[in-house]
């Protein structure tokens, strides 16, 4: 499973979500994570996903998007997302 946040330096709701994404990231070790900057990565991703605002995050199993949100997630939120589909 991956959980997949895309953001940009420049996005103040990003920065918030920053430390919030990494400490989830290092309590969930069996779970990729990975983050996106939509300036750095020459829309690749941002395509591929249909990205068009920021914060946003995909959580991805088994090649399918099976969720997506906008906007930040407490830690306690993001947990509780990424668990209903770690089974």
């Amino acid at each position: 499973m991956k959980v997949i946040k895309f953001s940009a330096e420049w996005c103040g709701p990003c920065r918030t979500y920053d430390p919030i994404f990494d400490k989830v990231s290092k309590q969930l070790v069996d779970v990729e994570f990975i983050k996106c900057d939509v300036d750095e990565d020459e829309n690749e991703m941002v395509s591929k996903y249909g990205i068009r605002s920021i914060p946003s995050t995909i959580i991805e199993k088994e090649g399918k998007v099976v969720h997506r949100f906008l906007g930040s997630k407490t830690e306690n939120e993001l947990i509780s997302i990424i668990m209903n589909y770690a089974q």
